[in-house]
């Protein structure tokens, strides 16, 4: 269904689609009606505290904002993890990380949980099709491969590059994927081949040159890529592409978008490049203990990058949603939008995938369109990544099964609620089936959030307490003096003993 390339035909024809006849309504495949469709589009690294939509002062989400309107809108939704591959598990899994055990890098769910997901338990009720631009999330994809319809390719719609696992093990994309993970992606060390990435580095960038000159006009920096990779690509063909992709769905559907922007390298086009140059910073913070110590001028110049990358996929997600309503989707459609984690400027770090959990790597942005949704409506109490899962199912009709850790989202059978405990974990150096020894643990009840940092040098056991209500920015930590801080520890020292002892018990049979 996807192919690699647009061709000049395709891409004008859906250009005029979008810019030249709004009065075009495109007719859609004839669809179940019984059943409306549900569209979960993801941009990865988006933070909700970086949109406008959520009063940030900079004006980076208009379009989103329009959306908004027409959508139920959370203001406090949390990820489960402060990076791609715990996070989007949880999503998929409706379990926390400690559950499913992919908090590595290149983790994979565990094999006693995978088959709890969201794909299998809509099988059979949808067309199911996902398209992902982020390896790691292709990874845990491939673990649901019996439960999916149509799994896009990686490079699709790109200009340069290829990420040859999919294409050359489409029946075994999760060891393809882990062979030239090591011998030809792009990382911060060495390839795992001298030889052969030499090879394919001389060719992705000879033809990433070709396409960099040409693109030039529009990209005069950089052209986007695809982190950890050598695929490059434009944001106005991906989404070009995705309008042929939903155009062409067997409806009713379930749809899993995952794009890679904002995720760095931040790389807006030009038209973008001229904004937030207006001397606007946010609060002094001090460094923490954990961070590598990036002067606040570098990360000031860093998010002002990360926030024209913003807008311009603000822009791109406004031309998606003039062909949903133009379509007839937005009549018969659930259309989601979230991110699986947020991006951090201050207290001397930069970006995801880091011992700190600090608001702005887990607090995401959560939009939900019901079918010819009208009128907005916002939800103000915590919600989790785990919350989709169970929401999802309960407006296909389906039971909330047992093994989900989330909760009905308010507005979608669910109660807005100061009472229930969220998690956030980040243990991407701990052993996958060990007992959590290396990790951070965020707790947040209510207007309150208690932080665990566990067996890092010189930060080996301390806790940290934030009244979020009254200090939002995180500034002041209020741990042991403030009351509720010691009942909360206690609690989740007790969650941690019981998600530990499992695996307590394992590597004690290990070393005997």
């Amino acid at each position: 269904m996807m192919n690699h390339d647009l061709s000049r035909r395709d891409f004008l024809k859906c250009a005029s689609i979008l810019f030249l006849s709004p009065l075009l309504r495109i007719v859609p495949q004839p669809a179940n009606t019984e059943k409306p469709n549900i569209i979960l589009i993801l941009h990865d690294a988006l933070c909700a505290l970086n949109l406008s939509l959520y009063d940030y002062p900079r004006q980076t989400s208009p379009n989103l904002e329009r959306f908004s309107e027409r959508a139920t809108v959370f203001h406090n939704h949390h990820t489960a993890g402060n990076f791609t591959t715990p996070s989007t598990a949880s999503l998929f899994t409706s379990t926390y990380p400690w559950t499913h055990r992919a908090f590595n890098i290149s983790g994979l769910i565990n094999p006693a949980v995978a088959a709890n997901n969201l794909f299998n338990e809509l099988k059979g009720l949808y067309h199911q099709e996902v398209f992902t631009q982020n390896i790691y999330v292709d990874m845990l994809l491939y673990q649901f491969e019996k439960s999916l319809g149509e799994h896009g390719h990686l490079d699709n719609y790109s200009l340069a590059g290829h990420t040859f696992y999919n294409h050359l093990f489409p029946k075994d994309g999760i060891w393809g994927m882990k062979s030239y993970d090591q011998l030809l992606f792009k990382r911060e060390e060495a390839h795992g081949s001298l030889f052969l990435s030499i090879l394919n580095d001389l060719g992705v960038q000879f033809n990433k040159n070709i396409r960099a000159e040409k693109n030039k006009e529009m990209y005069p920096l950089e052209l986007p890529r695809l982190a950890n990779t050598d695929v490059y690509f434009r944001m106005d063909q991906v989404t070009a592409g995705l309008i042929q992709f939903l155009d062409r769905l067997s409806q009713p559907a379930f749809v899993y978008l995952h794009l890679m922007p904002p995720h760095a390298p931040y790389t807006p086009a030009r038209s973008y490049m001229h904004l937030f140059y207006d001397g606007w910073s946010p609060p002094s913070k001090k460094k923490h203990r954990l961070a590598p110590g990036i002067p606040q001028s570098r990360l000031d110049k860093l998010r002002r990058s990360y926030d024209q990358f913003i807008a311009n996929l603000d822009a791109e997600f406004g031309h998606l949603m003039e062909y949903l309503e133009q379509s007839g989707l937005m009549e018969n459609s659930y259309i989601i939008f979230t991110s699986d984690h947020g991006e951090l400027f201050e207290r001397g770090a930069h970006g995801h995938s880091m011992p700190l959990v600090f608001e702005p790597n887990i607090r995401v942005p959560l939009l939900i369109h019901a079918p010819g949704q009208q009128e907005r409506q916002d939800i103000h109490s915590a919600t989790s990544t785990v919350d989709l899962l169970p929401s999802l199912l309960k407006i296909s009709g389906l039971e909330v099964p047992a093994w989900s850790e989330g909760e009905l989202l308010p507005g979608f059978g669910g109660e807005e609620t100061s009472q229930r405990n969220i998690y956030v974990i980040e243990a991407k150096t701990n052993p996958a089936y060990s007992p959590l020894r290396k990790a951070t643990i965020a707790m947040m009840h209510g207007q309150y959030k208690l932080i665990h940092y566990i067996g890092y040098r010189f930060y080996r056991d301390e806790y940290e307490f934030y009244d979020l209500q009254n200090d939002p920015e995180e500034i002041i930590n209020l741990y042991p003096s403030h009351p509720i801080a010691i009942e909360m520890k206690n609690e989740l020292d007790r969650k941690l003993v019981e998600v530990n002892l499992p695996y307590m018990k394992a590597s004690s049979n290990r070393s005997h």
